[in-house]
């Protein structure tokens, strides 16, 4: 540029010129991406002449200029990096939030490699010649990221699975009265296994907090495996469109419900009726008497809900959550004619009270299952003697879990463990981990909750388990 500006036959215009196009995949990558997207199935072409097969598939060889549009070879999911670079840059284009890894992967059976994303590695593990498998995408995108990404080969998880448990039989309940006596004075039932549950992203955690946040069907799938393996009998989830913003699009939520129950069919699903900030009531309950999940939160009175830095008291977004008796009136009813077991919200003593007057009309099953819910700003922060007047106050044959925000979730839910009940945990509520550090997902936090109840001697229920608790219909 410098050498040409006084080159007087130049025109110079700096600055940057927006090209629009839409790509032609043509006749071979057509079916290559149609393949990919039909059947999982990684397809090359392979040249009769000189035997090179060419992934991704091309219409002539260029070697000997042999047509070989037509001769097309099966390729496994498997293969190694031939090489392999770390894009740290963000764009609106790229396929990933940076850093990620971009590895030309070298498939067995083929002679070319091809470019695509490398995850479930530190980047610092990457090495040329490593093995790598590939991850379909559960939901199409009629490209070549119908291969989600590739990762280690062998490498179950990111996460560490829960060591194999002992064989024991499936927990069911004894022959218990039709009332049972309170639980004031008496001795935790710690004979129940206990409920953890993953609550993967709520309505305003979002990935500059934390990049491990789940926005689309695909990414929320994945996360809820990973909390199944680690012992979650049950999912919460607030559905997200691509860019992070909480929806209550029907088809959006039944897109991230659906795209969880195939990849983990035996866990529970748990819909919010919150959505997120500024949804009317109706928006709130359509969305789950049209998709009809096992389960869907149920809030229990109107409260301030905001976002206030707990150092200094400084207010950044002041919000009033409106949850009105007809309300809860309407949503509760509405959910048990659908089939939907609510769960019922507390975020104070006054929530319980507001169900237990709603509750005179009848319309609640039991066994009614109440969650404690410590650390909002403008909720109750955890105190253990709270806890155990929440608790004393429930109705007979209630159930009831607990999840805490920030560092309130771990004594929150360690103190419920200990008291015969339920562990919720997850990004919703907290990003970071015991020590400080950010969680790599809510799996992790899962693994957390498990080891406390393996440490205070509870069975960990499996989602059967957790339906005959909760006294959900089979799935």
């Amino acid at each position: 540029m410098s050498q040409q500006k006084d080159n007087k036959d130049c025109l110079i215009f700096e600055g940057k010129l927006a090209l629009p196009y839409s790509y032609f995949a043509g006749r071979v990558g057509s079916k290559f991406i149609t393949t990919l997207r039909d059947k999982k199935k990684i397809m090359g072409v392979k040249c009769p002449t000189c035997n090179t097969v060419f992934i991704p598939p091309r219409q002539v060889c260029n070697k000997d200029f042999t047509d070989i549009r037509d001769n097309w070879i099966e390729l496994g999911n498997t293969g190694t990096v031939a090489g392999f670079t770390v894009v740290r840059y963000d764009d609106k284009h790229l396929p990933r939030k940076a850093p990620f890894v971009m590895a030309l992967i070298k498939l067995d059976g083929a002679d070319t490699p091809f470019m695509h994303i490398l995850e479930e590695c530190s980047i610092e593990e990457v090495k040329i010649g490593m093995n790598v498998e590939a991850v379909f995408a559960v939901q199409a995108t009629n490209t070549i990221l119908d291969i989600d990404h590739f990762k280690p080969a062998g490498k179950k998880l990111k996460v560490s699975e829960r060591p194999a448990q002992p064989a024991r039989k499936q927990w069911t309940p004894e022959n218990e009265p039709e009332t049972q006596e309170k639980r004031k004075g008496g001795k935790p039932d710690i004979s129940r296994p206990v409920i953890i549950t993953a609550a993967l992203t709520g309505a305003a955690t979002m990935k500059n907090q934390n990049p491990n946040v789940p926005y689309t069907p695909a990414e929320f799938a994945d996360e809820a495996y990973k909390c199944w393996k680690a012992g979650a009998a049950m999912v919460h989830v607030h559905a997200r469109m691509d860019n992070g913003t909480p929806t209550h699009d029907h088809d959006r939520i039944r897109a991230t419900h659906d795209a969880i129950k195939d990849k983990c069919p035996d866990l529970i699903v748990n819909l919010s009726s919150a959505v997120g900030m500024g949804k009317t009531a109706e928006q709130r309950i359509s969305q789950i008497v049209a998709i009809k999940p096992e389960m869907a939160s149920l809030n229990t009175n109107t409260m301030n809900f905001s976002i206030v830095d707990r150092k200094t008291g400084k207010i950044f977004i002041d919000f009033v959550f409106e949850n009105t008796f007809t309300m809860l009136q309407d949503f509760g009813r509405a959910m048990e004619e659908n089939g939907v077991k609510p769960e019922i919200e507390v975020y104070d003593m006054g929530g319980l009270d507001n169900t237990m007057l709603i509750a005179k009309q009848g319309f609640f099953t039991d066994p009614m299952n109440f969650n404690f819910v410590w650390g909002v700003a403008g909720g109750q922060s955890f105190r253990a003697e709270s806890f155990v007047a929440l608790m004393n106050a429930l109705p007979s044959r209630a159930n009831f879990t607990t999840c805490g925000v920030g560092t309130d979730e771990f004594p929150a839910i360690m103190q419920s463990c200990l008291l015969g009940g339920h562990m919720r945990v997850g990004l919703e509520d907290n990003i970071r981990m015991p020590n400080g550090e950010l969680a790599k997902g809510s799996y992790e936090l899962v693994e957390v909750a498990a080891s406390i109840a393996d440490n205070l001697g509870r069975l960990i229920a499996t989602p059967a388990e957790a339906r005959l608790i909760m006294g959900l219909g089979k799935k």
